[in-house]
Parts: structure tokens; C-alpha cells; sequence
């Protein structure tokens, strides 16, 4: 009998983690919608981000005393969970859709380099040849035939690799603070991104224009829907994996994007872009495998 609860446990933890991947790959259709309604990037966001927040509310107080035990840890955590979230939805509503999926894909390598830097954490020759692999990989997907150096040549990209840097650092924070409950460190995170879409705003002087009022709810309830539906999936998810089966899985993200994205936009890759995506989904894969490994020792 336990073993059909552990087996029905896994069935379940596998469609919840392909639910959210499905749901991650075709994200950025809601926020394209969203602009061509007249409600800019970043007014998207704090829109969406009012919704999700609603969820943590009741939970506020709670996580404020948790907060306070480590109060500097959590100011980096707003700050990097506010940018990973800010500019990869910019990066998906400007940017070509795998493309940004691709690079954002790299945050796995950075935060191996990270954890070796500010955890102590020894960066084994396979894990550092597999940070070289991705980076063999960005460069391929960035080279053009006009340029001296493979360097990103528009926002969209540079958003896109500052957003998997920017989770990179919010995971290796995240361990840092072993005292803050997973709750709270979301609570932190997605409150980040609403205070920090607020000073962008604020500092860039971003017109919200004249969006039907049904747009911005429509906004604020992709936010208290999809977004919390999407996280609480991939919780669930991830609890129940092993890491090296949910990174598998979550990959389909990139195979939902390319898909939709054609179909909806009629957007294609060239092969420089998918070896060069190959090259970083494959390191990115292999980490997520040593990482499990060493939990598993």
C-alpha cells in the first residue's frame, strides 16, 4: 500500500512540475498581451505582483519576525528576487522567446560559481568543465558574423542573462539564511519584486497610458491565478523529486516556449542558436545531476 502512495506521489509531483513548465513556456504570451493593451513591462509586473502578494498576507506577520533574524540577507534576497523577475518578463515581452529562455537557463552555472565564492563549496574539474561548456554555449548563441567579440547586441539579452545571474544569487542566499522558513523567503522575494517594479517606475517616469480598467484587473488576476498556481506547482513538484528528475522536467519550459512561440508568433531559431542552447541546457543539466549527488552523499 505505501508503495502505491509513494508511486501515486511521484505520478503527481511529475504532472505538477509539467503543468508549471507548461505554464512557465507560455507566459509570455499574458505579459505581450498586456503591452499591446497599453500596459507597459514594468506596470505589468506591479500589477501581476499586487495579485501574488495577496496570497502571502495573511502569513505577513508571521514572516516579519523571521525576517528580523536575518535582515541583511533578506534585503539581498528583495533585491535580486525583485530583478530576476522584472527582466525576465521584459526580456520575454521584447526579446525572442527561447532565446531568453536559453540564456536564462544559465543560472545554474552561476550559481555553482557563486557557491564556490561566497559558500566555500569546491568546484569539482567536472562541474568547472561544464561551467566552460555553458559558456561555450552563450558564446555560440551571441556570436554574429559583424562583430569582433560574441557580446549581447540588444536589451532583451542582457536582461535575460542579468535575470539568471539575479536568481543564481537568490538561490545561494536563500541557502545562506537557513534560519528563514521557505515561506517567508518567498513572502521576501515576491514583495521585492513589487517595491522594486515601484522605484523603477518612479525613477523612469514610466507612463501607464490608458489601459481599459478590465486590462488592469485582468493583470492583477493573472497574478492571484497563474503566477501562484505556477509556484505552488513547482513547489509541490520539487518536494517530492529527486533534483536531478524535476531539472529534467522543468526543461520542458524551453520546448513549451519554442512551440508556442511558433505557433502563435510564427518565431523560428537558427542551428547557431540551438547548439549554442544545447551546449548550456546540457551543463545546466549536468550541475543540477552533481548537486543531487552531493545532497544524496
Amino acid at each position: 500500500m505505501s508503495v502505491f502512495k509513494n508511486l501515486n506521489k511521484t505520478y503527481l509531483a511529475s504532472i505538477s512540475l509539467l503543468f508549471a513548465a507548461t505554464l512557465w513556456g507560455v507566459f509570455w504570451y499574458p505579459l505581450r498581451w498586456l503591452e499591446t493593451q497599453g500596459v507597459d513591462g514594468l506596470w505589468a509586473t506591479l500589477f501581476i505582483y499586487s495579485g501574488t502578494c495577496v496570497y502571502f498576507i495573511p502569513y505577513f506577520k508571521q514572516s516579519f519576525n523571521e525576517i528580523r533574524r536575518s535582515p541583511m540577507l533578506m534585503l539581498v534576497l528583495a533585491i535580486f528576487a525583485g530583478w530576476t523577475n522584472i527582466a525576465f518578463f521584459l526580456a520575454v515581452i521584447d526579446g525572442e522567446v527561447v532565446r531568453v529562455l536559453l540564456l536564462f537557463f544559465m543560472s545554474p552555472i552561476w550559481a555553482n560559481l557563486l557557491a564556490y565564492f561566497l559558500l566555500n563549496e569546491h568546484l569539482t574539474l567536472n562541474n568547472f568543465l561544464a561551467l566552460i561548456v555553458a559558456l561555450i554555449g552563450m558564446l555560440v548563441m551571441l556570436w554574429q558574423a559583424n562583430m569582433d567579440y560574441p557580446w549581447p547586441t540588444n536589451t532583451s539579452d542582457w536582461l535575460a542573462l542579468s535575470a539568471g545571474i539575479a536568481f543564481a544569487v537568490s538561490n545561494v542566499v536563500m541557502r545562506m539564511a537557513q534560519a528563514v522558513s521557505s515561506r517567508t523567503k518567498a513572502i521576501v522575494g515576491w514583495y521585492g519584486v513589487l517595491v522594486l517594479s515601484v522605484i523603477l517606475l518612479l525613477l523612469f517616469q514610466v507612463p501607464l497610458g490608458e489601459p481599459e480598467r478590465s486590462t488592469l484587473f485582468m493583470a492583477f488576476a493573472i497574478g492571484v491565478t497563474m503566477l501562484i498556481v505556477m509556484n505552488l506547482a513547482v513547489s509541490y513538484g520539487v518536494t517530492h523529486l529527486p533534483v536531478q528528475q524535476s531539472a529534467v522536467i522543468l526543461l520542458f519550459e524551453v520546448v513549451v516556449g519554442a512551440v508556442s512561440a511558433y505557433l502563435i508568433i510564427g518565431e523560428t531559431m537558427g542551428i547557431r542558436e540551438w547548439v549554442g542552447g544545447g551546449l548550456i541546457l546540457s551543463a545546466g543539466l549536468y550541475v543540477s545531476f552533481s548537486e543531487s549527488e552531493k545532497m544524496n552523499d
